[in-house]
């Protein structure tokens, strides 16, 4: 079964909202095993939104709308959906009570704009809406599906989980479903995981094959369609298995085993405990550290130590450290990670410090240097990089490589 996203609002075209909501649609409807081979953004203009339509309707089985179901004079799905398929519009009276009765409830009368919303294409029906008052829109024209769902996020997704999809499932019966599974790779680019895995990539045919990369990591992302979980891993262990073999270490994890992720569990292995020292990465660390559930297991402290004075309050960095080496410097990594593991009595301190950007460079410590310090029992590692990006690409970049370092010295890779 194909089908087609038609995304409707001028502003999705300005830029002022992020198409979140065709994103979740395209992940959903892989689930259940539905294609979608096409998408189309179209702003509040009735004549091409009719034609968007049109052109869905010649080359999809289904076609999904999402938008436009509001009450103003710009919100034009269901008129589009008329003129496409020559359906006339026809106010639903169980509809009209509902609205009506939805606005007395909170001592409103009903404005006649709202009343649009109790229209329908003729043949067609209204789909609940719990979370508002604009209900959806499905027609079944000449062999072919079409929804309309509201486009504020928690009225299309409940929409979608309680209406749109099962349709759908009813409809294909057993179909098989896409599965996918994602390798997650650390300390290593897109271009040298091409070249490792250049012979497998040219090779495959199912499952297929796909890497995706950020500023952080690269994601090596394996998907096939099965009958269930079970026959989707039967057909991912082996190529999942050979991928692990070439890349070794640099394989952090599947799917859903971040860096924090794997570091906390490794911490709450060895029953040991972290505290960080941030600087240039603002708290980034500690941030990404607590969103994963039960990291007070091992997570005490996380300090930002922007200011010198910070450091050396709190941190007990030196003062002639700072003015022989400067805070982005070795030495300050190296203190700030031994200070803060001795304020918090941790078996760990992480310590950042580094020159961000756009401005704060010179010739000896150019945009885009940074330390990165752990400090243990063992003593303490500390590892230069420089990294000329975005502030936001920067941060990311860095707190990545300092949970890294943090997994190397846990594994007792250095």
């Amino acid at each position: 079964m194909k089908s087609e996203i038609i995304s409707v609002g001028t502003e999705l075209l300005l830029g002022e909202i992020v198409d979140t909501n065709a994103a979740y649609l395209s992940q959903r409807m892989a689930e259940i095993g539905v294609d979608v081979h096409q998408r189309q953004t179209v702003g509040d203009n009735l004549q091409r939104l009719t034609a968007a339509i049109e052109t869905a309707l010649g080359r999809a089985d289904v076609v999904i709308l999402i938008g436009g179901l509001g009450p103003t004079d710009d919100d034009l799905t269901r008129e589009a959906i008329s003129a496409a398929t020559g359906r006339p519009l026809v106010r639903v009276p169980a509809s009209e009570q509902r609205l009506r009765e939805f606005f007395a409830a909170r001592n409103r009368v009903v404005a006649e704009s709202n009343l649009k919303q109790c229209d329908v294409p003729s043949g067609g029906h209204h789909l609940e809406n719990v979370c508002g008052t604009a209900p959806g829109v499905f027609v079944e024209h000449e062999g072919k599906l079409i929804f309309a769902l509201p486009g504020p996020p928690p009225e299309f997704r409940e929409m979608l989980q309680r209406s749109v999809l099962p349709m759908l499932r009813e409809r294909l019966g057993p179909a098989n479903v896409l599965y996918s599974r994602s390798l997650l790779l650390t300390e290593i680019g897109e271009s040298q995981v091409a070249d490792m895995l250049g012979d497998l990539i040219s090779a495959q045919t199912d499952p297929t094959i796909a890497m995706y990369a950020s500023p952080a990591l690269v994601r090596v992302r394996l998907a096939t369609k099965a009958a269930d979980q079970a026959e989707a891993d039967r057909k991912f262990a082996p190529l999942e298995a050979h991928i692990r073999q070439v890349l070794g270490a640099h394989v952090l994890g599947a799917d859903d085993e971040t860096m924090p992720v794997v570091v906390g569990k490794l911490l709450r292995e060895r029953g040991a405990t972290l505290a960080v020292a941030e600087s240039c990465t603002g708290g980034l660390i500690a941030s990404r550290i607590t969103d994963v559930a039960g990291a007070s297991d091992y997570f005490m402290t996380g300090v930002v130590a922007y200011a010198n004075e910070t450091k050396q309050r709190l941190l007990r960095v030196n003062e002639s450290t700072l003015r022989d080496h400067g805070a982005v410097s070795e030495a300050c990594a190296r203190e700030m990670a031994q200070g803060v593991r001795k304020l918090s009595g941790t078996t760990y301190g992480l310590a950042t410090t580094g020159i961000a950007g756009p401005g704060g460079g010179t010739p000896e410590k150019p945009v885009g240097l940074v330390y990165v310090a752990v400090a243990d029992d063992n003593g303490t590692v500390v590892i230069e990089q420089t990294w000329p990006s975005t502030r936001e690409q920067f941060k990311a970049r860095v707190s990545e490589m300092a949970l890294a370092l943090l997994r190397k010295r846990l594994l007792g890779a250095v």
